[in-house]
């Protein structure tokens, strides 16, 4: 095989536009749309966020499976007709007036982005690179934020401007844009199916995967368990920050201030995935991921405080918690499970954190709409991550009585 090590950085290249798009664009940048969507339709926050929430559950449903679609058909043919669908549904979006034209759409966007989202993204990162694993996963989730981050503030304007209308047609744009170079570049899934090898590349842990490739996974132990149970719970957190936008308009801010608060956000967003991907590398996933945690904790403190000085703060805080669900959740199925278990294990634990993800967001809405207040969300949050910390504690605990077990036998 040959030895390349320019190829990956251009493959990490290509996917830095695909996360963007699928998660930046398509996820990160929606809560500025539900205030004016919802009140010129009539209806509150929590039933039009609902298509949200169908979007993640459907998303989650196809991580299950993307791995075996992947398998079947080349992925360039599913990248071009799933970008396609995600486009033009998208787009529709702006001629919709029926809450049920919604739903339908998420469903049918939710399991075109699932094509070239996390799962298929991890899973190329996986084929690429050995060496600075955390470090490119990082980099390619970090452009997620700094999507969200950049193109809220305009589709927020577009939306002031030019009405949510045409707001979605420049969304649908925004996506096809960031997903054009990947769709243009020839590459697959993995170096090894192009002849080279991925950056970093060792003999030892070849040898190692080969060794262990054909073990069979045991799902029901107590570290798998706790993991999915940490997947599903710690991305509900994430539903807050799309209606950061509402939040600030509910005690008496602007929109647009509102919209710097999702910019804000997003920020966070991406410089905490690129730390917590350059902590990994350098002291570990495990407290990495906690050291996230614990900053998030400290933005929803912030958050509630109300001050127009400490909120802005707080939003940015608050982002940390994409570094864990986009970047840890992988990074630590790696090291809690090898790779060899990768594509057994990720899939399920995907498919767990967007259906956290997806239930938050119309929870989140309904907290709203039934309390006139966001701060039992954010009490909700800060419980959460509680159970997080014990929940990461217990797991590497059992993963140590593990590894001492395989070092005796």
């Amino acid at each position: 095989m040959n030895k390349n090590n320019i190829k990956p950085w251009l493959v990490l290249v290509v996917c830095c536009g695909l996360a963007a798009s699928s998660i930046g664009i398509s996820i990160n940048s929606s809560g500025v749309f539900y205030t004016p969507v919802s009140e010129d339709l009539g209806i509150m926050r929590g039933t039009f966020s609902m298509h949200m929430t169908i979007f993640s559950i459907v998303i989650a449903m196809s991580a299950l499976i993307v791995p075996k679609i992947m398998n079947k058909f080349s992925y360039k043919l599913i990248l071009i007709l799933s970008v396609l669908i995600s486009v033009i549904s998208t787009g529709m979006m702006a001629y919709s007036r029926n809450i049920y034209i919604f739903y339908l759409l998420g469903a049918i966007r939710g399991f075109s982005t699932g094509l070239f989202s996390i799962v298929p993204l991890t899973m190329i990162v996986n084929g690429w690179f050995e060496k600075n694993h955390g470090l490119a996963t990082s980099i390619v989730f970090g452009f997620s934020g700094l999507a969200g981050a950049i193109c809220s503030p305009i589709l927020a304007r577009c939306i002031e401007v030019l009405g949510w209308e045409t707001a979605y047609i420049v969304k649908a744009g925004i996506i096809l844009a960031l997903c054009l170079p990947a769709v243009i570049y020839p590459f697959e899934v993995t170096a090894k199916d192009e002849g080279k090898l991925p950056f970093g590349y060792s003999t030892n842990e070849i040898i190692n995967k080969n060794i262990n490739k054909n073990q069979r996974f045991d799902f029901m132990t107590t570290i798998f368990i706790s993991f999915c149970i940490f997947a599903l719970i710690n991305t509900t957190i994430t539903g807050i920050t799309q209606h950061l936008p509402g939040f600030a308009q509910s005690i008496g801010y602007s929109a647009s201030v509102g919209a710097s608060l999702l910019s804000a956000g997003m920020l966070g967003n991406v410089i905490s995935k690129l730390v917590i991907g350059f902590m990994s590398d350098k002291i570990g996933p495990v407290k990495a991921s906690i050291t996230m945690i614990v900053i998030n904790t400290l933005g929803v403190i912030l958050l509630m405080s109300g001050l127009s000085s400490m909120i802005i703060v707080g939003a940015f805080l608050f982002g940390s918690i994409y570094s864990v669900g986009a970047v840890g959740l992988p990074v630590l199925t790696k090291y809690f499970f090898g790779i060899d278990n990768y594509s057994k294990v990720f899939p399920i634990i995907s498919f767990l954190s967007n259906l956290g993800a997806a239930f938050a967001l119309t929870l989140v809405g309904y907290i709203y709409d039934f309390t006139n207040s966001y701060n039992f969300s954010f009490i909700l949050a800060i419980g959460i991550n509680t159970i997080c910390l014990i929940l990461t504690f217990v797991i590497t605990k059992e993963n140590k009585i593990i590894n001492r077990e395989k070092l005796v036998s």
